[in-house]
């Protein structure tokens, strides 16, 4: 997998990052106001979540709409033909990683109103205890016999390999909550067919996919940013933070939205 690549600075790349840059500054000003205000370290927190819920959503809805313009802008420098396209799923079996607190919170909004949120939480659970024991099963390994692998990766690896489908993928293979996805589930693209995008094929020729990757710069940003929410103790990973935000429901959401 190419996972890594420089960008040339064309005139929509900068515009894109620039209108990133702003926006996230934008945001970072406006929680380090709250925490102020307050006189504590970070600006959300269970008590606020709920009247700070429709600014967030909208924040993270602009944050996504921008996100989408870097693409557009950056994905013809691979200079290659982009093979993902409609009810593929594929990459749908992979496990998601890196999801900024924010993005949890606007997707949690959106699923804990389906009728089948009860479901999605099951499936949720599930797919995150399997991990959990792929990881305990690599890191063990790791320690016992010396194998030189990153126990996460390989634990990634090995899930992947198990093709348990994202809990909001249909039968059709299309998102349920496709308009609300996080960035971690925007930036991997193929530029070979989707029937090579399987465990068999995923570490062979036959699958070219990369990964878009923000600039260093804003990934510092969405990091500092995500330090206002650290009160709320959300998992990195998409289905461990699902579970947690059904877990404050009582607490935090119940009549909200």
């Amino acid at each position: 997998m190419d996972v890594l690549q420089e960008y040339f600075p064309t005139k929509s790349i900068k515009h894109a990052e620039a209108r990133l840059n702003a926006l996230l500054r934008e945001e970072q000003a406006r929680l380090d106001k709250i925490a102020t205000f307050f006189n504590r370290e970070n600006a959300i927190d269970q008590d606020n979540l709920i009247s700070e819920l429709p600014i967030i959503s909208k924040f993270v809805s602009s944050y996504h709409q921008i996100f989408a313009d870097y693409l557009k802008a950056a994905l013809p420098q691979h200079k290659v033909e982009v093979k993902c396209g409609a009810h593929c799923g594929n990459c749908c079996h992979h496990y998601p990683m890196s999801i900024s607190p924010f993005e949890i919170i606007a997707l949690y909004a959106e699923v804990r109103d389906s009728d089948a949120l009860f479901t999605y939480m099951n499936k949720c659970f599930s797919r995150a205890e399997r991990f959990q024991s792929l990881l305990d099963r690599s890191g063990q390994d790791h320690l016992d016999e010396g194998e030189d692998h990153d126990p996460e990766e390989k634990a990634l690896h090995d899930f992947f390999n198990e093709w348990l489908p994202c809990p909001f993928i249909q039968e059709d293979q299309s998102c349920t909550f496709y308009q609300f996805r996080p960035v971690t589930c925007r930036m991997y693209f193929s530029e070979t067919e989707p029937k090579y995008c399987v465990p068999l094929h995923l570490q062979t020729t036959l699958n070219r996919s990369f990964i878009v990757y923000l600039p260093d710069e804003i990934e510092e940003s969405i990091a500092l940013l995500s330090k206002h929410y650290e009160n709320l103790n959300l998992s990195e990973g998409l289905y461990e933070g699902m579970l947690q935000m059904n877990a404050l429901e009582g607490k935090v959401f119940y009549g909200a939205v």
